[in-house]
């Protein structure tokens, strides 16, 4: 080895040194811009966790929102079933198919509102008529069933009212 090759060297290890310390010095940051980085990424993961929650709210909504309006249209049916078992001779046909159907909106979680004797409450009940003078009012006549679904109102209790 002679010192031309020798001195060569030296330089090119020196000049690799100095890369490396430019580098190592590029790829340093400050403590701030650190803890800005860190906030931001903080932020961004509680934004979409925040993102996937709501998504899965929407989509549960939707589903129920979707369910409810077939619900709700199934209740022609249902007041056709009733004026007809209301009638004096009722076919067996008639009856099996309008149970069929009560078991399927039961299945449903739909539950029925408004009854005969029932404290009037304008959250489930529609009056179309007041009779009497007094402080209590109770339902009279139920003219049409209401119904909930899943606990929220679908459909109101149209109903006679009677103050006693």
């Amino acid at each position: 080895m002679n010192k031309e090759e020798s001195s060569d060297d030296l330089d090119n290890h020196s000049s690799e040194e100095i890369d490396e310390s430019k580098k190592i010095e590029e790829d340093n940051i400050s403590l701030s811009e650190y803890e800005k980085i860190k906030d931001d990424y903080l932020r961004l993961a509680a934004d979409f966790d925040n993102y996937k929650k709501r998504s899965e709210k929407e989509k549960e909504s939707i589903g129920t929102a979707s369910m409810a309006y077939f619900v709700e249209s199934l209740f022609p049916l249902v007041d056709n079933f009733e004026i007809a078992l209301s009638q004096d001779e009722v076919n067996k046909e008639i009856e099996t198919f309008s149970s069929l159907l009560t078991s399927l909106l039961e299945s449903l979680q739909v539950e029925e509102v408004g009854s005969v004797g029932d404290d009037f409450d304008p959250n489930i009940h529609e009056a179309v008529e007041h009779s009497g003078e007094g402080d209590t009012q109770k339902v009279e006549t139920v003219l049409r069933k209401g119904y909930l679904f899943q606990g929220n109102l679908i459909r109101p209790a149209m109903v006679k009212v009677k103050s006693e």
